[in-house]
């Protein structure tokens, strides 16, 4: 009885695996310049949207913007591929778009154009005109959250980021996300029935 051929293919832990976007990592450690704007090319729009979120202008999100790529390029060789490239923008821009949000505060300086936040739109003028209401409404409610509720309020319900990208993004547990999460929502939804404006209670 002729033995049977068998051939195994190794198996291969996740770990092991090469980071998805190793080449551009490694270009980059290179310091190589077409990578550098490749790199700046596909995230800067979301860069500066997420820092808008925070800070009180276009001037300054866009300051934003540059400051984050700054710090990533500087920071690059020390990148070891523990989260995807867009994490760790998220992280950097969260960090700077949070710091000038103090700067501001603590000078007591009222935001230009607060963060925005989803509500559906009716078809007609007084619909539209409702929601413009309740929209104002509910950016007072989210001025009015501390820093570390209002971050994940943003991530998840402007971003679409999930728990644990957010948590990634923190670098804190997801429980803390998922805690923090529900207190926001909890609280912007009571403070804006407060002001007769109902929001839905969605749960994620």
């Amino acid at each position: 009885m002729a033995a049977t051929a068998m051939t195994m293919e190794p198996v291969t832990a996740a770990s092991d695996r090469p980071h998805p976007e190793q080449a551009l990592i490694d270009r980059l450690q290179a310091g190589d310049q077409v990578a550098y704007r490749e790199l700046y090319r596909a995230y800067a729009g979301e860069v500066y949207r997420l820092g808008r979120q925070f800070v009180h202008s276009d001037a300054e999100a866009e300051e934003v913007v540059q400051e984050v790529f700054v710090s990533a390029f500087s920071a690059i060789d020390r990148f070891r591929g523990h989260a995807r490239l867009k994490t760790w923008l998220y992280r950097i821009t969260v960090n700077r778009a949070l710091k000038r949000r103090r700067w501001w505060t603590r000078r007591r300086e009222v935001p230009e154009e607060p963060v925005s936040y989803r509500l559906s739109t009716g078809v007609g003028p007084e619909s539209r005109a409702a929601d413009r209401e309740a929209l104002a409404v509910v950016r007072a409610c989210l001025d009015r959250l501390d820093e570390r509720k209002r971050t994940v309020l943003v991530l998840h319900e402007l971003e679409g980021l999930d728990t644990q990208q957010i948590a990634e993004v923190l670098q804190c547990p997801r429980s803390t996300v998922l805690t923090r999460l529900s207190r926001a929502r909890k609280a912007v939804i009571q403070a804006a029935e407060a002001q007769g404006v109902r929001l839905p209670g969605e749960e994620g």
